[in-house]
């Protein structure tokens, strides 16, 4: 019986041919992480431009009421953030933007006083009579500061307001209130803060987050604010 020779070693082409299928899932790989690199910084540039924008062109309509958004409290005092954000607030309703106000904002750090209360202290003393506002003193987060407020709003029939923050945290902020169904427009602090890149980032990831957890209403949102 004839034996057939079979050469073990492969041809040039056959092992070339054999390397591109071994690399073939790295490039798919390759790939996939530089459309995903890409996409990201798309993203976070396309935000960051939308940030600054309505931080830029964002103004309070009247409204019926004005949501003073929680801030740090320290030794029982107004952080400089917080009382930046009480001088837009007290602006606003100088201004009769809106004849009722809403502080919001719990417990931070233990002892101190809540960011709601705190609030409300001063804005009374700076004039503001104390039965013009409500008090939400339970939330941990801005979304739980809408929440609780849209629940204030709803006892009273009120469908409107303001919403008064930093100028980095409007579009975020408005966007959460069309989440959650309430009519709003943005009167935001001017101030540019020391760290605005930072506080550019972190908003992008605050609006990265809401569209992987509540994606529909976070895109209809996005397309109302």
């Amino acid at each position: 019986m004839d034996h057939i020779y079979t050469n073990p070693i492969l041809t040039a082409g056959e092992a070339m041919k054999k390397k591109k299928t071994k690399r073939r899932p790295f490039r798919a790989l390759a790939r996939l992480l530089l459309f995903a690199v890409v996409l990201s910084a798309l993203f976070v540039g396309g935000m960051s431009g939308v940030i600054l924008y309505t931080w830029k062109t964002s103004s309070g309509s009247p409204a019926d009421c004005i949501i003073v958004l929680g801030a740090a409290v320290w030794n029982g005092k107004p952080s400089p953030a917080l009382k930046e954000r009480l001088d837009v607030a007290l602006d606003a309703y100088n201004r009769k933007l809106a004849p009722r106000l809403i502080a919001t904002g719990g417990i931070g750090l233990p002892g101190e006083p809540s960011e709601a209360e705190t609030i409300k202290s001063y804005l009374v003393q700076h004039g503001v009579p104390a039965n013009a506002i409500l008090v939400e003193d339970r939330s941990r987060s801005t979304y739980e500061n809408l929440q609780n407020s849209r629940a204030l709003m709803r006892e009273r029939g009120w469908k409107s307001a303001v919403l008064v923050t930093h100028g980095f945290h409007a579009f975020r902020a408005h966007m959460m209130a069309n989440m959650l169904g309430i009519e709003s427009t943005v009167e935001p602090v001017r101030i540019r803060p020391g760290r605005l890149a930072y506080y550019t980032i972190r908003e992008v990831g605050g609006i990265a987050y809401l569209l992987v957890t509540d994606p529909l209403r976070s895109i209809r949102a996005m397309l109302a604010s």
